[in-house]
């Protein structure tokens, strides 16, 4: 097969996806559902293939060979890099389908490029990435959106498909989306930090200043103060160290499979931050309430 080179208007759509949760089902569902629409493209793609230098049962035997190079291939990634690659069936009905998944990548055209190098005229590309950033990691910056390359892009030739495709795609994630992404936003960390980090860390300050008075009776105030503020940086840390394992609990996109110990750790978090803070708010309360009196 020769494709002619020619100038050609395209649409493209792109948009990250974040914020969701998939099973195994939904993403074999979703996979389904682009297969459908790769089908209709390859529909179109054979309608306009009519070279004029080929006998007809070539043109027939290399239309069949387009409608199959339409056929999509996934690509399944799971811990330690490890993949399974293959058709729709073929990937998810495998014994090595991994019990984490850590990213899903689809594109529609790889086949009709790498065996043909063939460019099809309506293709979509799908990344769905569910790894989690590391917690405790000093390295990375609180304030920085949390990385994440979930997208879907989508472009071609035909408007109402391309525009199909995509609507189709965002409709299927808005389904399956939670309340969490502000948690991954820019800049969040910083209204937290002024509004919640900073009281809690004066809190423990004082909750163990008698402590610290007694452990460095005799020294000089340089010294008792010293240890004020280091106290008072240990515990905005801690503070930093409780966004990150929460934005760690709490993916960006997340991928539930039948060994998910994701609700255990929720289940930590949520003791944990109801027996810190709720202490927190009640000594508040409590100062609060005397002031006024």
């Amino acid at each position: 097969m020769e494709q002619q080179n020619q100038a050609i208007l395209t649409t493209e759509l792109s948009e990250q996806i974040v914020a969701c949760t998939f099973s195994k089902a939904d993403l074999q569902s979703l996979c389904e559902k682009l297969q459908e629409s790769s089908y209709e493209a390859a529909e179109e793609e054979i309608n306009h293939y009519m070279p004029l230098d080929r006998p007809p049962e070539q043109i027939l035997a290399d239309r069949e060979t387009l409608r199959s190079g339409f056929e999509l291939h996934v690509a399944v990634r799971g811990i330690g890099d490890k993949q399974v690659v293959g058709t729709i069936p073929v990937v998810f009905n495998s014994p090595r389908f991994p019990e984490k998944v850590k990213g899903l990548y689809i594109d529609s055209a790889i086949n009709l490029k790498n065996l043909y190098n063939w460019s099809p005229r309506n293709h979509f590309e799908l990344i769905l990435d569910f790894t989690k950033p590391e917690p405790f990691n000093l390295s990375l910056s609180p304030s920085a959106p949390t990385p994440n390359g979930s997208n879907i892009f989508v472009s071609g030739r035909n408007e109402t498909w391309v525009n199909g495709v995509y609507h189709a795609v965002m409709e299927f994630v808005k389904n399956r989306k939670t309340r969490r992404r502000f948690l991954h936003k820019r800049g969040i960390y910083d209204v937290l930090v002024i509004f919640i980090g900073f009281p809690f860390a004066f809190w423990i300050t004082f909750r163990l200043s008698e402590w610290i008075n007694s452990l460095f009776d005799g020294f000089s105030v340089f010294v008792r103060n010293g240890a004020y503020v280091f106290l008072f940086l240990v515990s905005l840390n801690i503070f930093k160290a409780l966004f990150d394992y929460a934005r760690w609990t709490f993916p960006i996109l997340e991928y539930k499979g039948a060994t998910d110990t994701a609700r255990k750790h929720r289940y930590f978090l949520g003791t944990l931050a109801i027996a810190v803070f709720g202490n927190f708010l009640y000594d508040l309360i409590k100062s609060m309430a005397a002031l006024i009196q």
